[in-house]
């Protein structure tokens, strides 16, 4: 007996309404809705500060720690394990910048010297997960590609992970 495989293509999905308004009510829309731009429209909407730094760490993986300086409410700061893979590092300031997006009740975990790290509840992070997801689709949408014909030879370019791949950048 002998089986054959069939790729068969498969329709983007589209983005849920709700990550697509958290963009549009701060006048963002793609190419241009990073976790870098996102950030700096909390900013100006909530008057805080949101930095991102590089965290440099013998751990094994790769995350996003949320802090806030002890005696400076409005700061957060964003700790980020490197990576090269920029989609990766970016998913992970998603995740992280959901958080404060969703005022999210944050317990305090850890202090690192006048830094408090915090974790979340496992419902809140799940609303996170789905955002950070989400934002990533939605920031590599094109509508160019997202209108071709459906039996177009290239058919990866029409999926978020074909336009994801081909956007990807590589640090060396």
């Amino acid at each position: 007996m002998v089986s054959r495989w069939r790729s068969t293509p498969r329709k983007t999905r589209a983005v849920d309404e709700w990550i697509r308004r958290e963009f549009a009510v701060r006048g963002l829309t793609p190419p241009h809705c990073t976790p870098e731009v996102l950030a700096r429209a909390l900013e100006r909407e909530r008057q805080i500060t949101i930095v991102f730094r590089s965290h440099v760490s013998d751990d094994l993986g790769v995350y996003g720690l949320l802090y806030h300086p002890e005696d400076y409410a409005h700061i957060y700061i964003i700790l980020l394990r490197p990576t090269h893979n920029i989609a990766l590092q970016r998913l992970i300031m998603f995740h992280e910048v959901a958080h404060i997006l969703f005022d999210h009740t944050l317990t305090e975990v850890a202090a690192v010297g006048g830094l408090r790290g915090y974790m979340v509840s496992d419902a809140d992070d799940a609303v996170a997960e789905a955002f950070a997801v989400g934002a990533m689709q939605y920031s590599f949408w094109d509508a160019e590609a997202s209108t071709a014909p459906a039996d177009a030879e290239d058919d990866s370019s029409t999926s978020a992970f074909g336009q994801l791949l081909k956007r990807t950048q590589y640090r060396p």
